[in-house]
């Protein structure tokens, strides 16, 4: 009951937001670090798709894990959601007293400014997801074995077309935004700010957004600029595909 009350606080609201801010940071650099196999070509990423599958088999089996990173990810986003909209309605229902006036012009921009980022990223992470993982939403071909979309081909196709790649680098530029915001935040919230150490967290959090989309906005631009090759033909791809698979039918 305890919980349940602090939970609904303000304080916990924003604990809330942090906690799970972090997990979605947490998601970007663990993303960021697989698009990172792309650097060294077709064989790395698509190898390294299908350890995503196998990862925990085991355990979870194919796939499994990945679906459990999935549900936590977009449990936090809906969490997060719902109390970043339960604290805007809380702080606009609260009056205000003079120090909130004096904040208000600035508080009003950074909030207005989360606000649109956010509603921006959501609608790309579904958008993405349509495009890249299911395959529902095909502005170019959507090539897939064992129901599985082939990574290089379909981002090296999707990131010739100009308007898709450009999408891509101000969606990810909109969440670099967002994060210095947000990880900024998250300093504030658990109390660790302080005039010492303000300038030290403003980098840190600078350095992550900036980290974060030199890291995603690198993948179209490498495509669209002829840095990463051309793939090879989907004969070729299918065959790696049915060597890998009997590779693993052999282990196990």
């Amino acid at each position: 009951m305890q919980l349940m009350r602090f939970a609904r606080s303000t304080l916990g609201l924003k604990i809330i937001v942090a906690v799970t801010g972090a997990i979605m940071i947490g998601f970007l650099l663990l993303h960021a670090y697989g698009n990172m196999h792309i650097w060294f070509g077709a064989e790395e990423i698509n190898d390294y798709s299908y350890w995503l599958r196998e990862f925990g088999q085991h355990l979870f089996g194919y796939g499994g894990f990945l679906w459990i990173v999935r549900v936590v990810v977009g449990g936090a986003l809906i969490v997060h959601v719902i109390t970043v909209v339960a604290l805007i309605r809380r702080n606009r229902a609260a009056r205000g007293s003079r120090y909130r006036k004096t904040s208000r012009r600035k508080r009003i921009i950074i909030g207005l400014t989360m606000i649109f980022s956010g509603a921006l990223i959501l609608t790309f992470l579904v958008l993405h997801i349509l495009q890249f993982t299911t395959g529902t939403i095909q502005p170019t071909p959507f090539h897939e074995q064992d129901g599985m979309g082939i990574v290089y081909i379909n981002l090296y196709q999707a990131f010739q077309v100009w308007w898709i790649a450009w999408a891509y680098i101000l969606a990810v530029a909109i969440v670099g935004i967002h994060i210095y915001h947000g990880a900024w935040s998250v300093f504030q919230t658990l109390g660790w700010n302080n005039a010492d150490r303000n300038n030290l967290f403003r980098h840190i959090a600078a350095a992550l957004a900036i980290g974060l989309f030199l890291s995603f906005a690198s993948v179209p631009v490498m495509f669209w600029t002829g840095v990463l090759p051309e793939p090879p033909s989907m004969s070729q791809t299918q065959q790696h595909t049915q060597d890998h698979g009997s590779v693993e039918a052999t282990r196990q």
